[in-house]
């Protein structure tokens, strides 16, 4: 009989292992969802996130892509997406009007703008926390994230329409163009776009030298910097985000090294709340991103340490 007992809860007790066993399996099983959102009438959206996690708010990476205003497209980053949503973030990346669909900078801000506003509000859906939110962009993305969160922060109007103030815990920038040339300095940029387009192979760079004609030439708004030194030294109390990292490598012949120097001697001047980081790595314009496409561990902890240095 007292063998019997025995049995019986040596039985249970073996259940109650299998039981935790199977429930731990289930609790940490991870769900992994792309989910795409049209924002508005001129984009949408993804956003991976983990369906199993969604009562667990977690940081937010937003990822704005690159091309020179007139190219490029989520899709053709979307390993970024996944590279954050497999290492425990909610991450977003979006897409907005590319020339020759429109000849604003102004138009792509008002997308971007539109696009943060959304995720402000719908986070939380996919277990995202809106008050640990990082947004990121590369080359053009970096200016764009930059120049809207700039324009959003001091209440300036874009389209009609008087933007208002985001929050980000950080701003990372990857190889984004924060001078960019005027007058007779920016004619000849375009000219020799246009002449090295001739070269078999380069063709792309056509478009590239007639965006910049339509986008910039006799148009304002576009440079942050000047609207930053428009403003006394520290009269700004933030600037949208409480962190800007700028990053920048040594063989980067798209956005050579010292375009973000405007930026950040700015920042700095203008800035009483935030805290600047420059960070140079020995690479070429793709550094990072190639880095995560091809699964680089250097380059992804590189990256990784950036991110995580406000968390």
């Amino acid at each position: 009989m007292k063998s019997l007992q025995l049995l019986s809860i040596f039985t249970i007790f073996l259940a109650l292992i299998a039981f935790n066993v199977e429930a731990k399996k289930k609790e940490v099983e991870p769900e992994l969802v792309k989910e795409t959102i049209q924002y508005s009438d001129y984009g949408d959206l993804d956003v991976y996130y983990d369906k199993s996690l969604l009562n667990k708010k977690r940081p937010v990476i937003i990822h704005v892509h690159g091309g020179g205003w007139c190219e490029g497209s989520k899709d053709n980053e979307a390993y970024m997406g996944s590279f954050f949503q497999e290492i425990g973030y909610v991450s977003v990346l979006l897409n907005y009007r590319l020339y020759p669909e429109t000849e604003s900078i102004d138009d792509m801000v008002e997308d971007i703008y539109t696009a943060l506003k959304w995720v402000n509000k719908n986070i939380y859906k996919y277990g995202g926390n809106k008050n640990q939110m990082t947004l990121m962009g590369h080359s053009a993305g970096g200016h764009l994230a930059t120049l809207t969160n700039v324009k959003a922060a001091l209440k300036m109007t874009v389209n009609g329409k008087k933007l208002k103030p985001l929050h980000f815990k950080h701003l990372i920038s990857l190889n984004g163009r924060h001078s960019i040339d005027e007058g007779e300095a920016l004619q000849a940029g375009i000219d020799q776009l246009y002449q090295l387009s001739h070269i078999p192979g380069l063709s792309f760079l056509a478009l590239y030298a007639e965006a910049r004609e339509h986008l910039l030439i006799g148009k304002s708004g576009y440079d942050q910097v000047k609207i930053l030194k428009e403003y006394d030294d520290k009269s700004i109390n933030t600037l949208g985000a409480e962190k800007y990292t700028f990053v920048e490598c040594d063989e980067d012949t798209v956005d050579p090294m010292g375009l973000a120097d405007p930026m950040i001697e700015q920042v700095n001047r203008t800035v009483r709340k935030v805290t600047v980081d420059h960070k140079i790595f020995h690479g070429d314009h793709q550094y990072m991103l190639n880095g995560v496409l091809n699964k680089d561990p250097t380059i992804e902890a590189e990256l990784l340490e950036i991110v995580e240095s406000v968390y």
